[in-house]
């Protein structure tokens, strides 16, 4: 049984949260691939930027503040991360690239929603010093089922982080998650349906059965769904006691996973960062459960207002998900849905399990971070942790408001390092002005169970702030004020302070 490695004597004990804000950091232009400005005693990279790339030394100063490998800090054999990386470990960095840049959009909104590639460059650039030239590293995620891929890695730079490495001969490759793709026309409809991985090698599934977190809901017969997708499909995969996920290989192959963030709300669960960045580890999304069919009244929590109307919009969104996109009207159908759907959010009406209520999604999203952390590369459940995980959150720019699709952006200039993807999404909420208590993602990721995401003696972080030494309860939120919340959590952070 493969087991991640363990902790050397250069790793200080407990769990390690670094914050750095700086007033005046911003994205740097992509010349040079993101390189630093300056050439630090450890770099590798050759090329230096001939602009100031103040989103490279903050990852430096992150890991510096972490305390790894405090020993050779400032000299050139400084490897932060080889306390968690071995020489020839294959590593998946988990992205959050969501959405390509619609025309709608402008600059600052997508990077509000998709991270950003000067920090993936230079976090690869650590990982490189730690895994060795035997070692490789893949960067990607599964994004929405109709994401242009190549238009979201030159959107967010991360195509230019690519192609710096290519030219340096470098074990660095990005991957495509989605092993179902479908492609829209520019007024929403479904013009052809890509089928990924004919040989089924990249599909692993994962089966919970009893241990799911969505098994105590399984006795009301809940009709799980997914927006966009064939409720059938979604529906087998949590049927009869089952609760099985479609896990992409490239994941459960790797030796250690890193997830790089963004620092925004989340219209589902409160907020999305390391946890719910999980979802991004599948190869079908039509196993995910992100709310339950209809309103209360139906035994559903997709909708805040449990309307006769919307529990017949939810009727028709299914059976235009059971068609295929050739069938007679089917174009002009899902041009209607999505012009009512549009209207309705314009009125601030929460769709899609969009809001507090919904107690499906941080179940699905804590599901995957099980099953991240403890199946082995056949898709077998362990009880010994499988792989190493580690948390980098992109807040320079941050998304509030209705993220994670239609964020607005703020300017929180922060990033946070964590080696614990849980504690680090609890410190991102205090970041963002939440409680952590109040967001079911978040609070039940620190509870004991059989596949603990949290050592139970190793709840209490040690944290620094640009450097300094504090307890985890004197975050301040970065903006001076809480984020804006979504539309359907309107209200409920206020009500649970």
């Amino acid at each position: 049984m493969r087991r991640p490695p363990r902790r050397s004597a250069a790793t200080p004990e407990g769990t390690l949260i670094a914050i750095r804000f700086d007033p005046v950091a911003q994205y740097p232009a992509p010349g040079s691939g993101f390189s630093p400005a300056g050439a630090y005693p450890e770099y590798r990279g050759g090329r230096l930027s001939e602009r100031p790339n103040a989103v490279y030394d903050m990852v430096r100063a992150l890991l510096r503040d972490a305390g790894l490998d405090a020993a050779r800090m400032g000299t050139r054999e400084w490897n932060p991360l080889g306390a968690h990386l071995a020489p020839g470990a294959s590593v998946f960095v988990l992205c959050n690239f969501v959405y390509h840049m619609r025309p709608q959009d402008s600059a600052a909104s997508l990077r509000a929603k998709c991270i950003h590639g000067s920090v993936l460059r230079a976090l690869v650039d650590y990982i490189l010093l730690a895994i060795g030239p035997e070692g490789r590293v893949t960067f990607g995620n599964a994004p929405l089922q109709s994401c242009r891929w190549d238009d979201v890695l030159e959107a967010t730079g991360a195509a230019h982080v690519l192609d710096f490495y290519r030219s340096a001969g470098a074990p660095v490759d990005a991957r495509d998650l989605r092993l179902h793709v479908s492609h829209r026309d520019r007024l929403g409809r479904v013009v052809s349906v890509e089928s990924r991985d004919a040989a089924g090698t990249d599909a692993v599934e994962v089966d919970l059965g009893a241990e799911s977190l969505l098994a105590p809901l399984a006795a009301a017969h809940p009709r799980f769904r997914v927006s966009d997708y064939d409720p059938r499909r979604t529906e087998a995969y949590h049927a009869n006691g089952a609760h099985r996920y479609v896990m992409h290989r490239a994941i459960l192959d790797a030796d250690a996973v890193i997830s790089l963030s963004k620092l925004k709300t989340h219209e589902k669960v409160g907020i999305t960062c390391g946890l719910k960045g999980f979802v991004g580890a599948v190869g079908h999304k039509d196993c995910l459960a992100h709310h339950r069919f209809g309103g209360r009244s139906l035994g559903g929590d997709e909708f805040r207002n449990d309307w006769a109307a919307l529990n017949g919009l939810a009727r028709f969104h299914d059976w235009l998900n059971t068609r295929e996109s050739d069938r007679p009207l089917q174009g002009a159908s899902q041009i209607l849905e999505r012009g009512v759907r549009w209207m309705l959010r314009r009125a601030r009406i929460p769709l899609g399990g969009a809001w507090y209520g919904n107690d499906t999604c941080w179940r699905m999203a804590l599901d995957l971070a099980r099953i991240v952390h403890y199946t082995d590369r056949q898709g077998r459940m362990t009880t010994v942790p499988q792989r190493r995980h580690l948390s980098l959150i992109d807040g320079i720019v941050a998304g509030e408001g209705d993220g994670p699709l239609v964020p607005s952006a703020v300017d929180a200039k922060v990033l946070l390092f964590a080696d614990n993807v849980a504690l680090g999404d609890r410190a991102a909420c205090r970041l963002m002005g939440y409680d952590p208590a109040s967001i079911p993602l978040v609070a039940r990721a620190l509870e004991p169970s059989r596949y603990p995401l949290v050592d139970a003696s190793d709840t209490d972080a040690t944290v620094r702030f640009n450097g300094d030494l504090l307890t985890e309860d004197r975050i301040r939120p970065v903006l001076g004020r809480p984020f804006l919340a979504p539309t359907g959590w309107s209200g409920y952070f206020e009500r649970t302070a």
